[in-house]
């Protein structure tokens, strides 16, 4: 009996061609049905969330555990936070400074979760329109105005405290007290910045002090600037913000987008613009080229009542965004030039 092996041959490997397009067209129906399945969009929806960026967002994610935004995400207004069912989802709200603990789907931005402050206007570099007296550039030329420290908080016990020269000054003395708390000492007329002395106490947490700073002629005070009068945080205030701090840098951002964003919120939740303001200044000497960094020092120093630097920084800023043409950032640093020519009127 004769078998004719090449039919035999042809004829499975017709067969084999049969399974295979089989296999490929059941592969291709699955595909399609997943396709529409509701996760599917929700995995497109989250990727396009993820991408998403918003021009002023209001929180950022901390945490593994929600089902469109990864950690680092940043959440714009009306953003909704989508906790997995078991698991909490730490962010930062940027409008009061907080890390919020999330365990069920809800709008971040709702009042009762992520929301500013409620505290009336109040007088500030920022809002002088609140204050009863605001002073001029040139009605203080002849004393040695306090520059730093900025504000009437911080966290520093050993902060830099600098002023403006005097003309016809020939020495500086720098005077530091409060209760049971006092030191001073002369400097020579060409020092306007005098890193906190190695050698003296540093301030103790939860006290006040007083700052002031004398120009001399010779041996004889000529003027003397006004008290500047600043609280150290406690301890455990200091403690609760070294920690979000720590989470802060935990994450890996640029160092930009931290001093920025997630840094500033935190310190401005008590308003320590000495630290925000060291920090942003930290930036510019490291050479940033983000005009938002050098905007928002501008914006702390006019708050910090120091229309001179913000108009500097402020300049910077128009200069960079011009050249990147962020017509956002142009447009915020044009509204705090008005703000500097209302203080210099």
């Amino acid at each position: 009996m004769k078998i004719n092996i090449k039919k035999a041959n042809i004829k499975h490997s017709k067969l084999d061609e049969k399974k295979v397009l089989k296999y490929k067209f059941q592969v291709l129906v699955i595909a399609s049905i997943l396709l529409f399945l509701p996760w599917s969009s929700g995995w497109k929806e989250s990727q396009a969330i993820a991408k998403q960026a918003c021009v002023k967002p209001i929180g950022r994610v901390y945490s593994p555990g929600d089902f469109n935004l990864p950690v680092g995400s940043q959440i714009c207004p009306r953003g909704r936070i989508n906790p997995i069912k078991g698991r909490t989802v730490t962010v930062l709200c940027y409008l009061n400074g907080k890390f919020l603990n999330i365990k069920h789907g809800s709008v971040f931005d709702a009042p009762d979760m992520c929301a500013s402050p409620q505290t009336p206007m109040v007088c500030t570099g920022r809002n002088p329109n609140r204050c009863n007296n605001v002073k001029g550039p040139g009605e203080e030329q002849n004393v040695p105005t306090i520059i730093s420290p900025y504000g009437s908080s911080m966290l520093s016990t050993r902060p830099s405290i600098s002023w403006y020269p005097v003309a016809g000054a020939t020495s500086y003395t720098v005077i530091v007290s409060g209760y049971e708390f006092y030191w001073e000492t002369t400097v020579d007329k060409t020092v306007t910045t005098l890193p906190y002395p190695k050698e003296e106490k540093e301030l103790q947490f939860g006290n006040t002090y007083k700052f002031t700073v004398l120009a001399n002629k010779g041996d004889t005070p000529i003027s003397s600037s006004e008290t500047l009068v600043v609280s150290v945080l406690t301890q455990e205030e200091q403690n609760a913000f070294a920690q979000r701090v720590k989470q802060i840098n935990q994450l890996n951002l640029s160092p930009d987008e931290a001093a920025i964003w997630d840094k500033d919120a935190v310190y401005m939740s008590r308003h320590l613009l000495n630290e925000t303001i060291e920090t942003l200044k930290a930036r510019v000497r490291a050479g940033s080229q983000n005009p938002t960094v050098y905007r928002l020092l501008a914006d702390r120093y006019l708050e910090a009542w120091l229309p001179d630097e913000a108009f500097r920084e402020y300049t910077k800023a128009a200069q960079l965004a011009k050249s990147t043409d962020n017509l956002n950032e142009l447009a915020r640093v044009q509204e705090g030039l008005k703000l500097v020519k209302w203080y210099n009127r």
